[in-house]
């Protein structure tokens, strides 16, 4: 079995999301869950909306972009865990209705990204995989960090998870 560019990006962006779906739901139990929105790593960092927001963000983007469509960031107006986790699912279903053999044919092609005011050719598999792939793991990492330091008991296992789920 070949591992394809729809592997190495849909799949593990779904794992990515679904993990990150999971740690917010085991935030919501903590009783001073609703000051988990606010919160940072640190304070020059953004909030835990923000890096929920940007996940998810990237993760619409990749979608369209390995299906051949046009794409308009949504909304940074995560204010609530309703609205959490109603983004994280709108993120799932673009990456649902990404079809596999579009994905891998769509990497092989060439792209125009804007870099700095400036547009560039760049393959869109090293856009994603370089770019997309690298902002989904950052922002579910430092989730994942601000609700640890937020007093939220998870572990390696609660990030995790969602990439193992569907084969254990």
């Amino acid at each position: 079995m070949s591992y394809s560019l729809y592997d190495a990006t849909v799949v593990m962006a779904k794992g990515a999301l679904k993990s990150l779906d999971r740690m917010l739901s085991e935030a919501e139990k903590h009783p001073n869950s609703a000051t988990f929105l606010t919160a940072r790593l640190i304070e020059d960092m953004k909030p835990l909306t923000f890096q929920v927001h940007y996940a998810t963000f990237q993760a619409e983007a990749m979608a369209a972009k390995l299906s051949g469509q046009e794409y308009a960031a949504p909304e940074e107006d995560l204010d609530s865990y309703e609205k959490i986790h109603a983004r994280i699912q709108q993120a799932q279903n673009a990456l649902d209705t990404t079809d596999k053999d579009t994905v891998n044919r769509l990497g092989e092609t060439t792209t125009s990204f804007v870099r700095r005011e400036e547009p560039i050719q760049v393959p869109v598999k090293a856009l994603v995989g370089l770019l997309n792939m690298p902002n989904v793991y950052f922002h579910v990492t430092m989730a994942y960090a601000i609700l640890r330091k937020e007093g939220v008991p998870l572990g390696k296992r609660d990030w995790s998870r969602g990439f193992v789920s569907d084969y254990i």
